[in-house]
């Protein structure tokens, strides 16, 4: 039914506008219209671009590394707990000797964010980057819901993938969260950040110690907390899809 009625309405459109002498233009229009009502038919539009895989995701990467003309490797590095982390290597012959950058991404990204960098900074010494734990290619394990606990995680991971590599000292070029791991990564193993350089870094003060913080949390509000905790905080975005 829902077919047939778009099909006819496709037909009136085209045969108004052609009269008028835009055919052009209402094909156009109208493949957009005709575009937005199957997104938005229910049931079948969240199947359309919802579920993720790492076919989908290896796509998508190489799509967006198609503009880097330097040649690199790319390998999974084992870690603990069975976890891998998805590495991209730069390393040419006359620059193999110098301290490497590795480059970490911010909250929501991974490796493809760097694509428009990767082939100047490799120019004057090794790069590494690579997908931080839970994001892009690398294993999605389950973190702790003790804030502290997570970012030791983060870390530990980041200097398990150090010592895997290979990697004596190196700099760190971190960007958003990967701006603030970089700096706690330092903090705890300060004799391997050589240099670290922070874009756009996130800081979280701590939670204040006062009575404010103590008020009853009203019943509402943990309702909805208690919705939406099974979901990723990025799933809105996903859902929008298209949009």
């Amino acid at each position: 039914m829902a077919e047939q009625a778009v099909t006819a309405n496709r037909g009136v459109v085209q045969r108004m506008l052609s009269v008028v002498g835009v055919d052009s233009l209402a094909s156009s229009v109208w493949g957009y219209v005709d575009t937005t009502i199957k997104w938005c038919w229910i049931p079948s539009w969240l199947p359309s671009w919802c579920p993720t895989s790492q076919s989908q995701l290896q796509t998508a990467e190489d799509m967006m590394l198609r503009c880097v003309n330097s040649a690199f490797s790319k390998q999974f590095v084992p870690i603990s707990s069975g976890n891998q982390l998805w590495t991209l290597i730069f390393s040419s012959d006359n620059v193999k000797d110098k301290t490497p950058v590795v480059l970490l991404h911010g909250f929501g990204g991974g490796v493809g964010l760097w694509a428009q960098n990767l082939a100047a900074l490799s120019q004057h010494r090794p790069v590494f980057a690579l997908d931080l734990l839970g994001f892009g290619r690398s294993s999605r394990p389950l973190f702790s819901s003790d804030a502290q606990e997570a970012e030791d995680q983060f870390v530990e991971s980041i200097e398990q993938w150090r010592s895997k590599v290979g990697l004596e000292s190196m700099i760190l070029l971190g960007h958003n969260l990967g701006g603030y791991l970089a700096v706690s990564y330092s903090i705890k193993y300060p004799g391997r950040a050589k240099h670290i350089v922070l874009v756009e870094p996130w800081g979280f003060p701590q939670r204040p110690d006062t009575a404010e913080a103590d008020r009853p949390i009203p019943v509402w509000i943990k309702a909805l907390g208690a919705m939406f905790s099974p979901f990723n905080p990025l799933a809105g975005l996903r859902l929008v899809g298209p949009l």
